[in-house]
């Protein structure tokens, strides 16, 4: 686990940790903290910041003393916790123990389940299910037979109305290696439904996904950014160019598409490095605190990087955080095509904080810019070309712009979300507000006609 994840408990934490040592030697319901007479608008002389907590501490005391049921201190300080923090913004947390050890797996990149990835779907009749999105390759549910658009309709014989949240399921299905779970899959498009026992085993997918296309053009699928996605990005070109090389003959590799589509990001070192294989100078990314005060810049370095290698980024509404940083930085140094739809919009901070008995509180501390300083919090990536989800049954020529993710809200859908403000900066315009693709109007192949030229422009300039 990186150090990072462990750093020193702020006041917020320490005062919690107070009231826990206040709770254990009984404070009563008639318990006051002394105050004494102090000129209007100035605190008391015996303030404390702990003051405040004495509110709670009664309101728990009654809840032990007099509700009509035994109570679970515990059970109780976690919700207490967890509504405090719903009380800030969707990503700003309070995960209990077993929680705050699946985020911990997923940072990690190596757990013990079955290989899916899965969202939350629901029925026209109101069922909920999960989706899978995602088979990783020679994992128990590839070699089981689960194909992406399966629905897994019950885990362990329970429905997934069951479970409380797509956390709970994920937990459920999650286990020792070596142990069984059985899941009824659901084939919606043959209508069959079958139950199987996968066996879980440590899952340590790849981050990126290797895909020769011929022509010398190939294409990298980067899933997350765990630790080691950069290196294995790198050795994913070396890969394509020594196919490019061998067999028909083709020669030198031409380009390569970097797929961050449902990428929801991961750990923001991983996705400097990614830029910086890229581009040999500048800012990659920064992060601004309160009242928009620079807190750190990355900057990229000219050692090994790939300047020549035309690129081409693949992004959609799933596309969040570290992709949305990726795709933003490659986008402003005019390094790359940016390719899709508006990406999800996350660009807040969180910094993990543990507790000592393995939860964690995991706080927005800061916004991400990209390297024009554009904000990316509620704003997402616009695409230089933007392409929609086309639906296959209607063919290619209709639905151009159905939302490839119409179950997922965005984050300026969210309620509570971090509203875009710029603290009175003048932030640069987007892409989208371009003249000549606002004067092309509903004309979509017009529209994309433009976005095209412009791209090519804007490339031939850099280069």
């Amino acid at each position: 686990m990186r150090s990072r994840l462990r750093p020193r408990l702020p006041s917020l934490a320490l005062a919690l940790a107070y009231l826990g040592l206040g709770l254990g030697a009984g404070i009563g319901i008639g318990a006051s903290l002394p105050t004494e007479a102090a000129p209007a608008g100035a605190p008391p002389k015996t303030y404390s910041r702990y003051q405040k907590l004495d509110v709670f501490a009664r309101a728990l005391a009654v809840v032990e003393q007099y509700y009509v049921r035994p109570v679970d201190d515990q059970q109780l300080i976690y919700a207490a916790l967890e509504g405090m923090m719903s009380q800030l913004d969707p990503h700003t947390q309070f995960l209990p123990p077993r929680e705050a050890k699946l985020l911990r797996e997923d940072i990690e990149g190596t757990f013990g389940g079955v290989g899916m990835v899965v969202v939350l779907g629901r029925k026209d009749d109101g069922d909920r299910f999960l989706e899978v999105r995602d088979v990783i390759p020679s994992s128990p549910s590839d070699l089981a037979g689960v194909k992406v658009g399966h629905r897994v309709v019950r885990i362990a014989g329970q429905p997934i109305a069951d479970f409380g949240d797509l956390e709970q399921a994920i937990v459920k299905i999650r286990g020792k290696p070596g142990t069984k779970i059985s899941v009824t899959i659901e084939d919606p498009e043959r209508g069959l439904l079958r139950t199987i026992e996968l066996t879980r085993a440590i899952i340590d997918p790849p981050a990126v996904e290797v895909d020769y296309l011929g022509e010398g053009i190939g294409v990298l699928r980067l899933r997350d950014f765990t630790e080691d996605s950069a290196r294995e990005l790198a050795d994913g070109i070396a890969a394509l160019r020594t196919q490019s090389k061998s067999g028909s003959g083709e020669g030198e590799l031409q380009g390569v598409v970097i797929d961050l589509r449902d990428n929801g990001g991961g750990l923001l070192d991983e996705a400097v490095r990614i830029v910086d294989l890229f581009v040999d100078k500048g800012i990659i990314v920064r992060t601004r605190g309160r009242q928009g005060l620079v807190l750190d810049e990355s900057r990229a370095t000219r050692a090994g990087t790939e300047r020549d290698l035309p690129l081409a980024v693949l992004i959609n509404k799933g596309s969040a955080s570290a992709s949305e940083i990726v795709a933003g930085a490659l986008q402003d140094h005019r390094r790359a095509v940016i390719v899709g739809e508006r990406s999800y919009g996350k660009g807040s901070v969180q910094a993990p904080y543990e507790l000592d008995d393995g939860s964690l509180l995991k706080i927005t501390t800061a916004l991400y810019y990209t390297p024009a300083d554009r904000l990316i919090q509620a704003s997402g990536i616009t695409p230089d070309v933007y392409v929609g989800a086309v639906s296959p049954e209607v063919g290619t020529a209709a639905m151009p712009n159905r939302d490839s993710r119409p179950e997922l809200p965005s984050e300026r859908q969210t309620p509570g979300h971090l509203r875009p403000e710029d603290f009175d900066r003048d932030s640069p315009p987007r892409v989208d507000e371009s003249e000549a693709v606002r004067a092309a109007g509903d004309d979509l192949q017009l529209r994309a006609a433009v976005q095209h030229l412009r791209v090519l422009a804007r490339i031939e300039s850099h280069g």
